[in-house]
């Protein structure tokens, strides 16, 4: 008997759109109540962050008004306001001598502020602040203590410190049909797979735009890429509309989306080193390339062993510094620095990079500093922060650039206005602060010409944690109309921004981590003949040198608003100097563009290929 289905309507098919988007908001959900669980604090500031910024700051006052009975409400909209000395004088008074409540207490993690708590706070929350401040073990052993030893956060924090052991190593379960390892045919195009944290359109940061920048200039060179991001993003940022590839200017992003999140973080690296290996089978890569930081790496180490490919390790920054740097306290940062967790990183990227066929690091400080650490110094090579060759043309004056993103009267800038500042991410360690107590400083000294003054205006182009702090510090300065806080601008807007400024700054403070790690936005701001206040840090006084010595900018004492402030008042009333420098340093700057940069990498991933015996890049 046969069926005329035309009596019977068909069962609608979702399309390949919806079950993306079905996926990923199974993805995103699971993720959220992940978060929810484990941190209601940290996962309430995430989703503010997402939020347009005058309407996060509306909500956090809102919440800072709650009553005594809902301290830890009103010290999370503090938080989310930007008033964190108001956070925390609401968690002293809720706390004094009774026990905080759980949200509170997550509040007090969130500050940097575990003093607060007490023996009768909840289990859960202290666990959360053990591992807050590095203390791992102890912070499983809480769990543990406490019965819930077996729970999903328990297995969490077990999975990421199992990962730090020294020695551990993920396994692949099953490697392609055919080894590929050397067998690209003759004359064929070098390959290789990337392994990112993140990338290009979804987040726009120094990492991502110098991994596009470089992966454009290999293809440019004839070398052919492809890059796999971490499982679960771009979704688990909040990207529900993420498709499984995204191609950028040619470039092919490939993400690795499961169809539920894994539970753990071996969990999900086990994911991303299955669809490694998919597109292992499917590209034939010759080379596996892993960037900052050892997670990346054990996914490539993982790689490797299944086929045979030599895989390179390229040493951005140093993971545990960076975190170091993101406590918001003195005591909290000192702690960092000496606890369990930053030991366990440092050595865990350490033995990593031994293990690789190749190094590549940004700067000569990075590299002593791997060195150091056991690397072999000859493994290691350097390739600094390049320049998109683009940016040498092109060029606007300063009145066309601050017209082309809306920088003039209508925002309360004068047309003659002196504008200082930067296009960056708003973090803590970049130092913005500084800049603004440089300013007031410079509003108030009446040594300085009426009219001189009147023309200074700060403008920080960017977004990021420090951004609500610094909208309170303009105020309590009293310099809240003087200083202009666009938010996320578009990455093809970001040079407009540069060369609106008269001066562009880069007022690090002294810690570790910007005593090491260069970072890109000075040298793409000399590209662009911009003049540079910079803080006198051994990293940027390496990428700020030519090689005979000359400075390209001016350096500052790190944390110094008086001596940001004398060079701001040098550059507003003479600023020859500075004019120097930004010429010198422009000439420098075309000497690191990415397409001269990109000819090393051919170098290094030629040379491991030679001696894992598998021929150049001409196929000899």
């Amino acid at each position: 008997m046969t069926t005329d289905s035309r009596r019977r309507p068909a069962t609608p098919v979702p399309s390949s759109r919806h079950r993306h988007l079905l996926r990923n908001a199974r993805l995103l959900l699971q993720a959220g109540a992940q978060h929810l669980a484990d941190d209601p604090a940290l996962f309430a500031i995430q989703v503010g962050r997402r939020m347009p910024f005058p309407l996060r700051v509306r909500i956090g006052m809102v919440l800072e008004r709650a009553t005594s009975a809902l301290a830890g409400v009103g010290s999370l909209g503090s938080v989310m306001a930007g008033h964190q000395e108001s956070a925390e004088d609401a968690l002293v008074r809720s706390g004094a001598g009774h026990r905080l409540s759980r949200l509170s207490g997550e509040v007090a993690v969130l500050l940097d502020r575990p003093d607060l708590l007490t023996a009768a706070s909840p289990a859960s929350t202290r666990a959360r602040a053990a591992w807050a401040r590095g203390d791992l073990h102890a912070a499983v052993d809480l769990l543990q203590d406490s019965g819930a030893g077996e729970s999903r956060s328990a297995r969490r924090l077990r999975s990421e410190l199992q990962l730090l052991e020294p020695g551990f190593t993920m396994l692949a379960d099953g490697a392609p049909a055919a080894t590929p390892a050397g067998d690209r045919p003759p004359g064929g195009p070098l390959r290789v797979l990337h392994l990112l944290t993140n990338s290009l359109p979804h987040t726009q940061s120094g990492y991502s735009l110098r991994s596009h920048r470089i992966l454009t200039s290999l293809r440019e060179d004839g070398i052919e890429s492809v890059a796999l991001t971490r499982t679960g993003y771009p979704v688990m940022i909040g990207v529900l509309t993420a498709r499984d590839e995204d191609v950028v200017d040619g470039i092919r992003y490939v993400r690795a989306l499961p169809g539920a999140l894994p539970q753990t973080q071996e969990m999900r690296l086990q994911h991303e080193i299955e669809e490694a290996l998919r597109l292992v089978d499917e590209f034939r890569p010759d080379v596996i390339h892993a960037t900052t930081n050892y997670l990346n790496a054990l996914v490539a180490q993982a790689v490797s062993t299944a086929t045979g490919l030599p895989w390179v390790l390229e040493v951005r920054g140093l993971m545990e510094q960076t975190w170091v740097a993101a406590h918001s306290t003195a005591e909290g940062r000192r702690s960092a620095a000496e606890s369990e967790k930053a030991a366990l990183i440092a050595a865990r990227e350490a033995e990593l990079a031994r293990s690789a066929d190749a190094v590549i690091t940004l700067s000569r400080t990075m590299a002593d500093e791997l060195v150091s650490r056991g690397v072999d110094a000859g493994t290691i090579s350097l390739i600094p922060n390049g320049v998109d060759d683009s940016l040498f043309a092109g060029h606007v004056d300063s009145g066309a650039a601050r017209a082309s993103v809306g920088l003039g009267p209508g925002c309360g800038i004068p047309e003659d206005a002196f504008l200082v500042g930067a296009a960056s991410a708003l973090v803590d360690y970049e130092g913005f602060d500084v800049l603004l107590r440089a300013v007031a400083l410079l509003l108030a000294d009446e040594t300085l010409p009426p009219e001189s003054r009147e023309r200074i205006h700060v403008v920080l182009a960017g977004d990021g944690t420090a951004r609500p702090g610094l909208v309170a510090l303009a105020d309590e300065l009293g310099i809240a109309d003087r200083v202009h806080l666009p938010g996320r601008v578009p990455r093809n807007e970001v040079r407009r921004w540069v060369e609106a400024l008269d001066v562009v700054t880069v007022p690090r403070r002294d810690l570790a981590v910007s005593r090491l790690v260069t970072p890109q936005k000075p040298i793409e701001a000399l590209a662009l003949g911009r003049p540079l206040i910079v803080s006198d840090l051994p990293a940027l006084r390496e990428v700020l040198t030519t090689e005979d010595g000359s400075p390209c900018a001016q350096f500052v004492r790190p944390g110094s608003a008086e001596d940001m402030a004398r060079a701001i008042a040098h550059a507003l009333l003479d600023g020859g100097d500075l004019g120097v420098h930004a010429a010198t340093g422009r000439t420098m700057a075309r000497k690191r563009s990415w397409s001269e940069q990109v000819r090393r990498y051919r170098v290094v991933y030629e040379q491991i290929l030679r001696n894992r015996g598998g021929g150049d890049a001409d196929g000899r």
